[in-house]
């Protein structure tokens, strides 16, 4: 978003206060409306079409062969619409995403998000399911052909290593991992071990032992959102999963440092959440070779 938004204040000319303002359009307007910022649909509609053009007019100029190509000779209409999607794509596919996007929709039923059509029989969920898996499938798939990488840990770290030799025999052909995007996917589908890399843990998932969810309902999928590393069997470590939690650790102890200035709970809780995570990282911190 930072990103985005430096852009836009490059594009903007020098001295202009707003990040989306009107462009003057000859159909748009019989006159130029006054200054400000940009509040109705047409006129964003007009400023992407104005950008096609001029993204295609710097291509020719640099004999770049991206610009965006035409439809028998016209170039395409976009509008503010066709970008929704996009947008609900990327917010489901965060933690707890599928409610989140429902909020922001101001959507009155989570499957109007989930479908983005009305209903969620448009299939919007399982597209989503199946592009995680397939991202999944290959961070797996490298870290299952890496000979020199370090072993999981944790208290389901061997099982984690179990499933990663499993899917080697049919994900990894002498050391390379499969490309083929449909053939993963079917990999993936056939042979899921199940594995679930996350900031603080990956998760080794049973879901008789899972404690993000209630046995008796359990999915066949992890609630990520509602994980709890520390004491879940469920948990395996890489060496990115233990510098998360050692930076968690360090940052707890910093705002334990003033504990004087803090509220009676917060300070509870905080010096719960240090001796815990300290605890299981003195537990489950591999030991290093001399």
């Amino acid at each position: 978003m930072a990103r985005a938004i430096a852009v836009l204040e490059r594009l903007q000319p020098e001295g202009q206060p707003y990040l989306f303002t009107f462009l003057p359009s000859s159909h748009h307007h019989r006159q130029s409306p006054a200054p400000g910022a940009v509040f109705d649909s047409n006129t964003t509609n007009t400023g992407i079409t104005a950008f096609i053009a001029w993204i295609n007019t710097y291509c020719t100029q640099h004999a770049r062969p991206d610009g965006i190509p035409t439809t028998q000779g016209r170039l395409p209409h976009l509008t503010t619409r066709q970008f929704r999607r996009t947008l609900a794509w990327f917010i489901a596919r965060r933690p707890g995403g599928t409610i989140a996007g429902a909020l922001q929709y101001r959507h009155q039923r989570i499957q109007m998000f989930e479908g983005y059509a009305g209903t969620s029989t448009s299939g919007f969920r399982d597209e989503v399911e199946a592009e995680e898996a397939l991202t999944r499938g290959q961070v797996l798939a490298d870290m299952a052909a890496d000979p020199d990488r370090p072993r999981l840990t944790g208290p389901a770290g061997a099982e984690a290593e179990a499933r990663l030799t499993a899917l080697a025999q049919y994900a990894v052909f002498d050391g390379k991992v499969v490309t083929d995007e449909a053939r993963l996917r079917r990999v993936i589908a056939r042979h899921d071990p199940h594995l679930y890399p996350g900031r603080f843990l990956t998760c080794v998932y049973n879901p008789d032992r899972a404690l993000c969810r209630p046995a008796a309902t359990a999915p066949d999928i992890p609630a990520m959102a509602d994980c709890q590393p520390l004491a879940c069997r469920n948990t395996a470590l890489t060496p990115d999963n233990h510098r998360a939690l050692t930076e968690h650790l360090a940052e707890l102890t910093a705002s334990l440092a003033d504990r004087d200035r803090l509220a009676p709970y917060l300070r509870h809780r905080l010096t719960e959440q240090h001796t815990a995570t300290e605890a299981f990282l003195t537990r489950h911190t591999p030991e290093t070779s001399p």
